[in-house]
């Protein structure tokens, strides 16, 4: 097949949603396939074609990485809004016009560029999937006890991060798209087909759960890498994330505080690891913390090989590559009992599983870990057994079946 997937960022800028892309488009060209990407353009990498690890990468301009250079918050990251941009639209168009692609992948808000075009001459077989709640969400986030998508609700709710004029904008677009030109969905874990009810999809779209991905062998990542000289040489607890609430970094920290005053002994109580981006609501950092910033994947990996106990405390994760490398490395795990995290982690099976916010709970699970050698090494075990589940040996055959639904569909 040839196929084209539309991602906003790809490399070298990329996240836990540009990895899977990437090692989803390495391994269908493994497999046989010709994959394209085509992203945005960034001031580090300008509009052109070029070639990486096999993937050919088409960057094509847009409004705000042309015209309107203010409209993103990090110059770097060109910001793709839930309405067409007639700028890329055009760059997309003449794209298909170029190449006779079998199936069209989406994979964010993008998409919205390519719908209004999703016919005549350029229309293709179009796969979409949800690696957030982006199709009914301003956020992308969907705080835990929303009701459901509303103007009234959304606008107030994204106004904290994007301002209240493009809060509007975006939530308003948002709600007004019927997404008509979408042949099949995929949804990244449970929680976000689920939450997919509420999104503005065409009546009896197919909707299927297939997880997000990492590469093979991180498993081997995590042991031949040699340990960090910046890790303690003493036990230690490991978080991987962003530095802040919404990765439950606060209920960490709460509980970590709460460890440290209840440690037993004459021995001091691990160290708490935490990689990751600071953020302006990064809580005040308890003694006892290691903090560090920027560290290169394989570090992270040795890291989590290293770690007595890992942690995963987000408040909502779509699904959590985190958990999956944690799992691989294993790493016994506690997780928060939220979105995708409850699809990766088994509890009492493959790690251990906290209400989302509940530091009594999470203290407890980490006291249990740190003085239960034998549910440690079960978890371990168990753990790496179901990290394998989301490598892409395992998950891309799942969206290769997708492609050949979604071609079915197309052709009636």
């Amino acid at each position: 097949m040839r196929i084209l997937h539309l991602a906003n960022l790809y490399a070298p800028l990329i996240g836990g949603l540009e990895r899977s892309i990437a090692t989803s488009s390495e391994e269908l060209i493994r497999r046989g396939h010709e994959v394209t990407v085509l992203t945005l353009a960034t001031p580090a990498a300008p509009a052109r074609s070029e070639t990486i690890r096999g993937v050919r990468v088409l960057r094509v301009p847009s409004i705000a990485t042309t015209a309107l250079p203010g409209l993103n918050q990090d110059p770097r990251k060109p910001f793709h809004p839930t309405a067409p941009d007639p700028v890329t639209t055009r760059a997309i168009g003449k794209a298909l016009r170029a190449e006779p692609y079998d199936v069209v992948h989406s994979h964010d808000w993008l998409m919205y560029s390519y719908l209004p075009i999703n016919r005549g001459r350029t229309k293709r077989p179009h796969v979409h999937t949800a690696h957030d709640y982006g199709l009914l969400c301003a956020k992308k986030t969907m705080v835990p006890g929303c009701p459901g998508p509303r103007l009234s609700r959304c606008i107030p709710c994204a106004t904290g991060q994007y301002g209240r004029v493009k809060a509007a904008v975006l939530a308003t677009a948002l709600r007004a798209n019927a997404h008509q030109g979408i042949d099949l969905v995929t949804a990244i874990s449970s929680s976000v087909a689920g939450a997919l009810k509420d999104a503005r999809l065409p009546s009896g779209i197919p909707v299927k759960t297939i997880s997000s991905l990492v590469p093979d062998g991180l498993d081997d990542l995590a042991r031949a890498t040699k340990r960090p000289s910046w890790l303690p040489n003493t036990p230690y607890l490991l978080f991987v994330g962003a530095l802040g609430p919404h990765k439950g970094i606060d209920v960490l920290f709460a509980a970590y505080r709460k460890l440290r005053a209840g440690w037993p002994g004459s021995e001091p109580a691990p160290r708490l690891v935490c990689l990751g981006t600071a953020r302006p609501d990064t809580p005040e950092v308890p003694e006892g913390v290691v903090i560090r910033h920027d560290v290169p994947h394989a570090e992270v990996m040795a890291a989590w090989h290293g770690a007595v106990v890992g942690v995963v405390p987000s408040i909502m994760e779509a699904m959590g590559q985190v958990a999956v490398e944690a799992l691989l490395a294993r790493t016994p795990l506690i997780a928060s009992r939220t979105g995708g995290l409850a699809d990766v982690v088994r509890h009492e099976e493959s790690g251990l599983l906290v209400p989302p916010g509940d530091v009594d709970a999470l203290h407890a699970a980490l006291v249990r870990l740190l003085t239960e050698p034998g549910l440690a090494q079960r978890l371990r075990q168990e753990g790496h057994r179901r990290g394998l589940d989301f490598t892409a040996a395992r998950v891309v055959p799942q969206i290769e079946e997708a492609y050949r639904e979604c071609i079915a569909v197309f052709n009636g």
